[in-house]
């Protein structure tokens, strides 16, 4: 889920996408981006922003703030939406030469979403019905959604680390009357004390080597051999090796997923059968499981959020009128 705070940086690209999909169904006479009577508004660095592309952004950014409610004159929505484009080509420049690259299911996953909404329950019958109203609207709203994913990551990268929240801002939260007021609900988080033993697969020992020596290794476990003994024997991962193959305790989504899996079909006591992972052949014991309570990390947690989310819009805002200061921008009469 992203962070309110991306989604209001995104809020004018969002609205930039979607309006490709309502332009499909109406509002024909807008100048097209290929129209020759298309002018250039502004310049910011390489990129340019287009008076169609200007005028799509407006009605956008018109639409969103009377569906919020909030009544603005011609002048402000129009100084708004120049604001915003500019910022959003400064940041596509950063993104272009970065070379930010979202993933592919990431996108296929938020058009979907967007089908979804739109009353499609598949992209293939969505991007029929979006062409067949407007050629190209489905390639148009996909740059889009690229675009926008781009976006995230580049807020990820440049933002998020200008924001410092210390243990002593969030203690000094919960102990002031709005931080008292975080409900303190349990949270019991299942934790796995697990061992392993790993056999490689790298340039030194083949897939089949290594899958013959944990054979051989789970046969004399089999045989009542001590796991920690063996693995402080035969396990290439030196650094649990030192400790009998001693992991600690484990919790959801910090193995890789073959290893939580087996872990979690493993009896506390016991150990598992040979598997593979992307770092070779491993055999692991459950030497206990327990359910331990976060609450109190719950609460942490929450009050970083809260204070993520005052700090956030001021080195959003720092961090774009350094790009402004730095940038070429001259916006055309």
């Amino acid at each position: 889920m992203k962070h309110p705070l991306i989604q209001s940086l995104l809020a004018i690209s969002l609205s930039l996408g979607m309006a490709t999909v309502a332009n499909a169904n109406a509002n024909a006479n807008a100048p097209s981006v290929t129209s020759s009577a298309d002018g250039i508004l502004a310049q910011v660095n390489d990129e340019i922003i287009l008076k169609s592309e200007f005028i799509t952004a407006s009605q956008a950014m018109a639409r969103e703030y009377r569906d919020r409610g909030i009544a603005l004159s011609n002048a402000e929505i129009q100084n708004l939406t120049m604001d915003a484009l500019i910022t959003r080509k400064l940041q596509l420049g950063l993104v272009n030469h970065a070379g930010f690259s979202p993933n592919e299911n990431a996108v296929n996953r938020e058009l979907l979403a967007i089908a979804n909404k739109e009353g499609f329950d598949n992209l293939a019958d969505f991007q029929r019905s979006l062409d067949g109203k407007q050629a190209g609207s489905y390639a148009e709203l996909r740059r889009q959604v690229i675009e926008d994913a781009s976006l995230v990551a580049l807020w990820q990268a440049q933002v998020r680390p200008r924001i410092n929240i210390s243990e002593q801002e969030v203690n000094a939260f919960l102990n002031s009357p709005e931080g008292q007021k975080i409900p303190a609900e349990q949270v019991l988080i299942p934790e796995w004390q697990t061992s392993h033993i790993l056999v490689k697969v790298d340039d030194t020992q083949s897939n089949a080597m290594a899958q013959q020596k944990i054979n051989t290794l789970y046969s004399e476990l089999q045989k009542g051999a001590d796991f920690g003994a063996m693995a402080a024997t035969y396990s290439d991962d030196a650094g649990s090796a030192t400790q009998n193959g001693r992991l600690g305790w484990v919790t959801d989504g910090q193995m890789v997923k073959e290893f939580e899996a087996m872990m979690k079909n493993t009896v506390a006591g016991d150990f598992s059968t040979p598997f593979r992972t992307q770092f070779g052949w491993h055999i692991l014991k459950v030497e206990n499981t327990r359910q331990q309570d976060m609450s109190n990390e719950a609460r942490k947690d929450k009050a970083r959020e809260i204070l993520f989310s005052r700090q956030a819009p001021q080195a959003e805002e720092d961090w774009v009128d350094e790009l402004k200061a730095g940038a070429y921008i001259k916006i055309f009469e």
